[in-house]
C-alpha cells in the first residue's frame, strides 16, 4: 500500500506518520463521544432524587409565601407546607370559593383531585364536609361548614404533600386560610398548573 498523505497550504503532499493517523482519530473519537454522552445526559430522564419539584409554602401573619406556587402537570411535587406563625394556620386550594359566614371552602377540591401521600408533624387532615364544632371556633359559637378538604398546621409544624399533578389539573387554583379574619386579611394565593 502506498504512503498516506496529507495535503497543506501550499497544496504540497506531505508524508503522515502512522502514530499522527491513529492519535488524531482517537481524540476525534473520544471528542465525539463527549459530544454524544453530553447530548443523551440532557435529553435523558434526570435520576429520581432529582426529578422531584420541592416547593416550600410559609404561612405566617396574614401571609401566604410565595403567594404564587408554579406546577406543571405530569411532575412529581413535594408541597412542603410550613407555620412560621404563633398561632395555628388552616390551608386548603380549588376551585369556585365559597366564602360565607356558616359555608367555607371551595367547590372543586384540589386535594381531592392530586390524592397526595401526606406526612410531616404538627398537622392534621381535616376531610369534606366537616364542621369545627370541636374546635376552638365551634366552642366559641362559630359553626362553619367545611366544603373542601384542609390541612390545619400547628405553629412550627409542617406537612408534606406529595403527588404527580394530573393532566386535568390544568389552569388556576385559589389557596387560602380560612380561619375567621384570614382570608378577608390577605392570607390567600394561587397555584398555577401549566
Amino acid at each position: 500500500m502506498g504512503e498516506k498523505t496529507s495535503v497543506r497550504g501550499g497544496g504540497d503532499r506531505v508524508p503522515i506518520a502512522a502514530g499522527q493517523i491513529s492519535g488524531r482519530t482517537r481524540a476525534t473519537r473520544l471528542a465525539l463521544a463527549v459530544l454524544v454522552l453530553g447530548l443523551l445526559a440532557t435529553g435523558a430522564p434526570a435520576s429520581a432524587a432529582s426529578s422531584v419539584h420541592r416547593v416550600t409554602l410559609a404561612m405566617r401573619g396574614f401571609v401566604l409565601q410565595p403567594a404564587t406556587l408554579y406546577l406543571k402537570a405530569g411532575e412529581r411535587v413535594e408541597l412542603v407546607i410550613q407555620n412560621r406563625g404563633a398561632v395555628e394556620y388552616e390551608w386548603s386550594a380549588g376551585r369556585g370559593l365559597i366564602d360565607i359566614p356558616y359555608e367555607k371552602g371551595f367547590r372543586t377540591d384540589l386535594l381531592a383531585v392530586l390524592k397526595p401521600q401526606v406526612s410531616g408533624q404538627g398537622y392534621d387532615l381535616e376531610q369534606l364536609m366537616t364542621t369545627n364544632l370541636d374546635t376552638e371556633e365551634g366552642v366559641e359559637g362559630e359553626t362553619v361548614n367545611r366544603v373542601s378538604q384542609e390541612v390545619d398546621v400547628e405553629p412550627g409544624g409542617q406537612v408534606v404533600l406529595d403527588f404527580t399533578v394530573p393532566q386535568d389539573a390544568k389552569g388556576m387554583w385559589r389557596m387560602g386560610c380560612f380561619l375567621p379574619g384570614q382570608y378577608e386579611s390577605g392570607m390567600y394565593g394561587a397555584i398555577l398548573i401549566e
